[in-house]
């Protein structure tokens, strides 16, 4: 007994030492998964990333006005940009990365809370950005109440040395109320909407690498690749048929996620579900030519899952799949424009929960298929050179 462990053990250690990938993938994988989380949710934990950028339109010019945009300033991870017109705010939230908010101090709020009323700070939010958004509100919020405490402490001082006649006013509570950077918009989102389309990709992404890499290693060692090219058919065409099926497959698997995901946790679908295929083709096309690329890189059957795990991994994650892109720092945001995933949850992002119209996924469709068509030229001449 001792000895067949002992034999078994030998013979699963030279296996290891024979296929390096492996063997660097078993460090290789966490350190690449552990460090986009980090760098990405760093600033979750007290790390300092890049900072938000924050429109604000100031139509007041009062005391109260003049100490919110001074408090503001001091923030360190907030980059204040000064504007005139309201409008101009509201396109910068919903056109702009890195401004997940805008303010408005609208005329008149020192005055109000002066006479006792209850002004409104107007805070434009983009809903898709919503962890970001309640970060700065919660400065934002902290600012209303330091306003209001030091303008009753004032106040209250005015009342203790107060000689004249007439009753004294106390201050009003300064606030803030959110309002839709986008009309007809709305401002809180179902966590669903992005978790769906977001964790659907990331195993849009593995199934590929089961589907494509795994069954062509599995079909040159039975010989079916062989066969298949003496009986006239040229190896980039059979590449190209797989690719179509698992294309489908992909396709079919993205429209039943979304039908689940409708049906159990109530996602909304946008304006035209069926504007939700534009963004879907296009994964499927660029995840189906991504599992190629790892079937020619991967020198053994046993490789692929640990390369495709952490390349998909990876990929999903840095293209804002499992979180905001807007947490991510300036260099891995650079990266993710590159990524078939970035561009693909941009258009979810605004079919469904902007419910912008379907030609606002023409242009990430355009990105994603252009990303996958390089993939694909580069696994098709790679894998057909190592199977000449």
């Amino acid at each position: 007994m001792l000895r067949a462990l002992w034999l078994t053990a030998q013979n699963e250690a030279r296996l290891l030492v024979k296929d390096p990938i492996v063997l660097f993938m078993l460090l290789f994988a966490p350190v690449v998964i552990i460090t986009v989380a980090g760098y990405s949710l760093g600033s979750l934990y007290g790390g300092v990333a890049n900072s938000f950028r924050l429109p604000v339109v100031n139509l007041d010019n009062g005391q109260v006005s003049d100490g919110i945009i001074q408090a503001l300033h001091q923030e360190r991870n907030l980059t204040l940009e000064m504007l005139d017109d309201p409008a101009e705010a509201r396109r910068r939230v919903s056109q702009r990365d890195r401004t997940p908010i805008a303010m408005v101090i609208a005329a008149g709020t020192s005055a109000a809370v002066a006479a006792g009323r209850q002004p409104r700070l107007i805070l434009f939010v983009d809903p898709v950005r919503r962890v970001e958004v309640n970060a700065i509100e919660l400065r934002i919020g902290e600012l209303c109440r330091r306003v209001t405490d030091q303008a009753r402490a004032t106040a209250q001082t005015q009342i203790e040395s107060f000689a004249a006649s007439g009753a004294p006013t106390l201050p009003g509570d300064l606030g803030f109320v959110e309002q839709p950077a986008i009309e007809g918009e709305a401002v809180a989102v179902n966590a669903f909407d992005q978790y769906v389309p977001g964790f659907g990709i990331t195993f849009l992404l593995i199934g590929m690498m089961l589907g494509i890499a795994l069954t062509l290693f599995d079909e040159r060692d039975w010989g079916t690749l062989k066969r298949l090219q003496v009986s006239g058919a040229p190896v980039t065409g059979l590449l190209l048929g797989k690719l179509f099926a698992r294309f489908i497959v992909g396709i079919v698997q993205m429209v039943l996620l979304f039908a689940v995901g409708w049906a159990l946790f109530g996602i909304t679908l946008g304006r035209n579900p069926l504007a939700l295929l534009i963004p879907t083709v296009g994964i499927s096309f660029a995840a189906a030519a991504l599992g190629l690329v790892v079937a020619s890189i991967s020198r053994a059957h046993d490789s692929v899952m640990p390369l495709g795990v952490t390349v998909s991994m990876a990929m999903a994650a840095i293209g804002g799949c499992w979180w905001p892109l807007d947490f991510e720092p300036g260099w891995m945001r650079e990266l993710a424009r590159w990524m078939p995933t970035t561009w693909t949850m941009q258009a979810f992002n605004d079919l469904m929960i902007r419910n912008q119209p379907p030609s606002a996924a023409l242009w990430p469709l355009a990105a994603t298929v252009g990303i996958g068509t390089i993939f694909l030229g580069a696994g098709i001449i790679r894998f057909v050179s190592l199977n000449d």
